[in-house]
């Protein structure tokens, strides 16, 4: 018994870290959808994929899964925090329930938690001064930016 889900991550890692070293960081995930990394067998569902030059990490998951997948979602979350550049989120969505509270699940990573907090805290204003867009024009939006930000 589960749900049907949709995830997406992006994250920028540290220069230097290995495919190997972003394998271990995300194993849950990977041993659950039974996936390798860079695979060329990816599905059309799920995308694994790094790119050590960059420092791209791209994961996307879809379909059913069973109630504990957002615990593993949690766990590669953690873990991603040994290897990040700087904070970021993951969104999981369920497809299956009624409840729109609740559909949306967003969980952040990051090397610190003042990192994460920061994230949050640019998030949030951000999508509040994209809200504002609506009532008022652009040179109030970015006064109220300024005015934030001192």
């Amino acid at each position: 018994m589960g749900y049907d889900h949709s995830m997406c991550l992006h994250a920028q890692v540290k220069s230097g870290v290995t495919v190997d070293q972003v394998a271990e960081v995300i194993k849950p995930l990977l041993e659950y959808w039974g996936a390798e990394i860079n695979s060329e067998e990816s599905s059309f569902n799920n995308k694994f994929s790094f790119d050590p030059e960059t420092g791209d990490l791209d994961v996307e998951t879809a379909g059913e899964v069973g109630y504990g997948y957002r615990d593993l979602v949690e766990e590669a979350a953690s873990r991603l925090s040994q290897i990040v550049e700087g904070a970021g989120e993951i969104e999981l969505r369920n497809h299956d329930t009624g409840d729109l509270d609740n559909a949306i699940s967003v969980i952040e990573f990051g090397p610190s938690d003042e990192a994460i907090k920061a994230y949050i805290e640019k998030r949030d204003i951000d999508e509040g001064l994209e809200l504002m867009k609506l009532h008022l024009p652009e040179e109030k939006i970015e006064a109220i930016r300024a005015l934030i930000a001192s």
